[in-house]
């Protein structure tokens, strides 16, 4: 069976078209030291699609449900307070741009109202030193806008669901990236990616996205662990061994209009001679049913390519239409009907019936406003 080619947009490009719905995904985060499963976390998130004031599909609201530990809801103090605390933001609201990273974290006035209304119950029911220390760390980054959007941009879900996905690659299907990835929770490791995609669709219609590559972090482990923003080296003449560490992200879009489906990805880090840490992230679409397809934004991609290819004509192809009515009322001037005897003139100008003509579609309509004059 031949498969399909991918549809690109101009050269080698993609670009989001989700129209307003809302989508259910599942989240999964898992941490191994050599291969044993030492933690797991997973919640459902909703992801509805909104559109902004001019029309574009830029505006996401996130909606996370209940969050479980190992199978288990958070029973320890500290993972319930998180847990309270975390919920008060949501639902949040993101702009993206236009190659699908974030670029605004909204922030609202009831998201903080809630916040103050939970940190009382959290201080009736948690008593002790420990939790007022743990709700001021939260309280410092929940009232803080740029925080709060630095701590939102570390979690796994948001880290890797808004990345440059929708960009021109080249002509070999690639691109080259950054990624800062926050693999020691608010400690990132810096990676060279490179961005490869398949240039046919696979056996479920999907796009099929790669990023893979190596830490490009010039810091050494125990300086990313303590919170170092640069590597010692520059400091003394000692020698010192950066990070070894690999990431893999493989991404699967809908066919109908690049929203994604599925992403499964796993970053390796070596700790000593003895221990390999892996982290392991999936994200995946929960649809309705079995034959669930997205709103298909082909037809009207169509219809603003060819209104665009006549937007880009010379001027003196364009016909100016305001101009053509005005001086076609010029040669064709109105008939001057005249009723009542002759004594008493009353005149009335009636203007001639329009003439019906058959329903144009939408690409028939741009071309007859954009004729070249014969």
């Amino acid at each position: 069976m031949d498969l399909e080619k991918i549809a690109f947009d101009k050269n080698f490009s993609l670009s989001f078209g989700s129209s307003n719905q809302k989508r259910m995904y599942g989240f999964c985060y898992e941490i191994f030291e050599n291969d044993i499963l030492k933690n797991q976390i997973h919640y459902e998130v909703e992801v509805n699609f909104l559109t902004d004031n001019s029309g574009r599909n830029c505006i996401f609201e996130i909606n996370r449900k209940q969050f479980y530990i190992n199978n288990k809801t958070p029973n320890s103090k500290i993972e319930q307070i998180a847990e309270k605390a975390s919920q008060t933001i949501f639902p949040l609201r993101v702009k993206i741009k236009n190659n699908g990273e974030i670029e605004e974290v909204f922030t609202s006035n009831s998201s903080k109202k809630r916040w103050l209304s939970v940190k009382q119950n959290i201080i009736k029911y948690y008593k002790g030193e420990a939790t007022a220390k743990i709700i001021d760390k939260i309280e410092t980054v929940l009232l803080n806008d740029d925080l709060l959007k630095q701590s939102i941009c570390q979690n796994w879900f948001f880290h890797l669901y808004f990345k440059p996905l929708y960009a021109e690659y080249t002509s070999k299907l690639r691109f080259k990236s950054i990624w800062e990835s926050p693999v020691f929770g608010n400690q990132f490791i810096e990676y060279g990616a490179v961005h490869t995609i398949k240039d046919h669709y696979d056996n479920d219609d999907k796009i099929n996205i790669n990023a893979a590559g190596f830490a490009i972090d010039e810091r050494t482990l125990e300086e990313i662990m303590q919170g170092y923003n640069f590597p010692k080296k520059y400091l003394s003449e000692e020698t010192f061994e950066t990070v070894d560490s690999k990431m893999n992200v493989d991404y699967k879009l809908y066919k109908e209009d690049r929203s994604i489906f599925s992403v499964t990805g796993t970053f390796e880090t070596k700790i000593n001679e003895n221990t390999q840490r892996k982290i392991q992230v999936e994200i995946y679409h929960f649809p309705e049913n079995s034959s669930f397809k997205p709103w298909n934004d082909a037809a009207l991609k169509e219809s603003k390519r060819i209104f665009q290819s006549y937007q880009t004509k010379d001027e003196e192809d364009i016909i100016d239409v305001a101009a053509m009515i005005i001086k076609r009322q010029e040669l064709n001037p109105k008939i001057e009907r005249i009723l009542g005897s002759v004594k008493e003139k009353n005149q009335f100008y009636i203007p001639e019936e329009p003439i019906m003509h058959k329903k144009m579609s939408f690409a028939d309509k741009v071309k007859s406003v954009f004729k070249k004059k014969k």
